[in-house]
């Protein structure tokens, strides 16, 4: 069954799925901050709120996933916002997240460096939202 993007749902169900990679363990080890992600409405797309998903990710383990306001998200440790078609692309895998922020796609809040390190981890968290069945609000 498809959960509707970026609900509380798709949240829990999107931090089992990280826990359940080999690969984001490994990739995600010496990791110890939060991440925010913002996604900005696009009331076109039948996406009419922002919205923020809190990420308490440590040392290769999501401890907790859950949406937020978008000033909550804003306030984590690294904050990265973007459009919600913007976030869709990344979570279908058509734009690479790290690739999105040197290009200025996706806005970062935080140390570049530190995420650029963390790349194979970033990929791996991408590859967790494609195996959690999405229903997104403008394919309605």
């Amino acid at each position: 069954m498809a959960l509707k993007a970026f609900s509380d749902e798709w949240a829990q169900a999107y931090k089992d799925e990280i826990n359940r990679s080999e690969a984001y363990k490994n990739a995600g080890k010496g990791w110890k901050w939060t991440v925010g992600l913002v996604v900005e409405a696009e009331p076109d797309k039948n996406f009419p709120e922002a919205r923020g998903i809190f990420m308490d990710l440590f040392d290769g383990t999501a401890r907790d996933i859950k949406v937020v306001s978008a000033d909550e998200a804003k306030a984590c440790n690294f904050a990265i916002t973007a459009s919600y078609s913007r976030w869709k692309e990344v979570a279908t895998e058509k734009l690479d997240a790290t690739r999105g922020m040197l290009q200025g796609k996706l806005k970062l809040k935080g140390d570049l460096p530190t995420i650029v390190r963390y790349t194979k981890a970033a990929q791996e968290l991408t590859k967790a939202t494609t195996r959690v069945p999405v229903e997104w609000p403008d394919e309605n």
